[in-house]
């Protein structure tokens, strides 16, 4: 026989190991170990989790019972009374082991067989639920969110015992998850992935509180344990009692200084975030603007083209060749960095900037040089900061790229196909379509359908195919922006616009 010593109550117990009469030894820990160490923080986990039983058991026969009284007009009466059958025995069954054994907690055998009870019904009591959720799937939306609402709501186990967490939740949500996916539309696509969302969330959630409440009964164990040793030592007990009371309230006072100031930190850090992304705002609204007032294109023209790359990447960013670069964040820096597209114009002489008719072949050659002025600009920038930024990267790749077409011949470096970046293809498709379907001094604005056309026409040649196809998507979207956001034209102009 072995023994320790249960330092919650200060005396000698027998925790012989056996093997459970129903499994092996290992089985259902997930992450709740027994030993002969750890036997008494094990068993006030399981103490804990006895004392609320009654009620978390009674919670679920109320819910089961509200479940069977909402679905009762939608058919299966029988297999729902068979369902609320089968839950209830189990309950009792698991009410009538309680109430006989609720007080065996001493040997480790006993409480690896609570722990497995606790596990193991707990399966069962989730692959109920997750067969409810299969068999009794309503067909309308709106009772089909009543049944997710109250499924979701069983799930109310104490984290505790994390186990029993796990096998309850896997029981009830996989069954569930299944089942709506089984829909295979788009709306109940984004609630199985919602609710696999909600798993991962209930299960992290679970295993930090299991981990924090380990950790304060570690500690609990451990002063009491310090407590008894110094029992020992009567005469040494009140000094020793007085010095861990002021260490604590050192502790505390020092604990609450360390709160101010990671809460004034945090505070002075968000304000320094919000700071810095204003001044990138600034700038890059700066620096397009500087290079507005050289051109004869108007603001509108960067705010168009900015919502037409942002409205192309969202529709691009489940695209298995986009996904990986088209997140949220990315995104958003597209719809930022757009203006920067044409800020090399500020090097590109008068003459030529604002040069009414058609440019000469050498004009033109020395108007492409915007491309690169801007791309060195920014490259400048970079190398100035000394840092390898995401952010000036992605500007680089929009102000040299938008030029460049997907079969080689575009500039200033002929790039081709995969090998011009994502940011630079969207950029060439929006800037297209806005130069295309604007008015400028040297030209009339052309009708939407014809510049969706054009564009068709160079698929493969000046643009992505991919992004075309998109495009083609959402022309009607493209035709609301450029509504919006139309340049004022002189009456006379008017007739060129339809």
């Amino acid at each position: 026989m072995r023994v320790c010593r249960d330092t919650d109550k200060g005396e000698i117990m027998d925790i012989t190991t056996k093997h459970s009469k129903h499994f092996p030894p290992g089985w259902f820990d997930w992450g709740f170990t027994l030993s002969h160490e750890g036997l008494p923080i094990c068993r006030e986990q399981l103490r804990t989790r006895m004392e609320m039983f009654p009620v978390m058991v009674l919670g679920q026969m109320g819910v089961q019972i509200l479940f069977v009284w909402l679905y009762w007009e939608l058919g299966h009466q029988d297999w729902m009374v068979l369902w609320l059958s089968a839950s209830f025995t189990l309950h009792f069954v698991e009410l009538s082991k309680w109430r006989r054994d609720r007080h065996s907690l001493s040997a480790l055998e006993q409480c690896r067989d609570w722990h497995q009870h606790f596990t193991v019904f707990a399966l069962a009591s989730g692959l109920l639920w997750g067969a409810a959720a299969v068999v009794f799937f309503p067909h309308d939306l709106f009772n089909q969110g009543i049944m997710i609402g109250l499924v979701a709501a069983a799930v109310i186990l104490n984290s505790v015992h994390l186990p029993a967490s796990i096998a309850y939740l896997a029981g009830i949500m996989l069954p569930l998850t299944v089942r709506v996916a089984a829909e295979n539309d788009a709306l109940h696509w984004k609630v199985a992935g919602m609710l696999l969302l909600f798993s991962m969330v209930v299960l992290f959630a679970g295993r930090v509180l299991s981990k924090n409440y380990l950790q304060l009964l570690q500690q609990r164990f451990e002063n009491n344990t310090l407590l008894l040793e110094l029992g020992a030592q009567k005469n040494a007990t009140e000094d020793a009692r007085a010095r861990l009371e002021k260490a604590n309230a050192e502790l505390r006072v020092h604990e609450e200084r360390l709160e101010q100031m990671v809460r004034e930190r945090t505070s002075q850090l968000r304000q320094r975030t919000e700071e810095i992304g204003l001044i990138k705002d600034a700038t890059i609204l700066a620096l397009s603007s500087l290079a507005e007032t050289r051109d004869n294109e108007t603001g509108n023209h960067i705010r168009r083209t900015q919502h037409y790359v942002r409205l192309l990447a969202q529709h691009l960013h489940g695209h298995p060749r986009f996904k990986d670069f088209l997140t949220e964040e990315n995104i958003e820096l597209l719809f930022k960095l757009a203006p920067l597209h044409d800020v090399g114009k500020v090097g590109i002489p008068d003459h030529i900037l604002l040069k009414p008719g058609k440019l000469t072949d050498e004009e033109f050659e020395i108007m492409k040089q915007h491309a690169l002025l801007g791309g060195n600009a920014i490259a400048a920038a970079e190398s100035e900061v000394n840092i390898q930024s995401h952010f000036l990267r992605i500007a680089r790749q929009i102000a040299v790229g938008h030029h460049e077409k997907w079969d080689g011949s575009g500039y200033p470096f002929g790039l081709s196909g995969e090998d011009i970046p994502i940011p630079a293809r969207l950029m060439a498709l929006a800037d297209v379509y806005d130069a295309v379907s604007s008015r400028r001094v040297y030209k009339h604005a052309i009708h939407h359908d014809e510049v969706v056309k054009i564009i068709d026409a160079g698929s493969g040649t000046h643009f992505d195919p991919d992004i075309v196809a998109a495009f083609k998507r959402i022309k009607h979207e493209f035709a609301a922006i450029a509504e919006k956001f139309c340049d004022a034209v002189p009456d006379g102009a008017q007739a060129s616009l339809i």
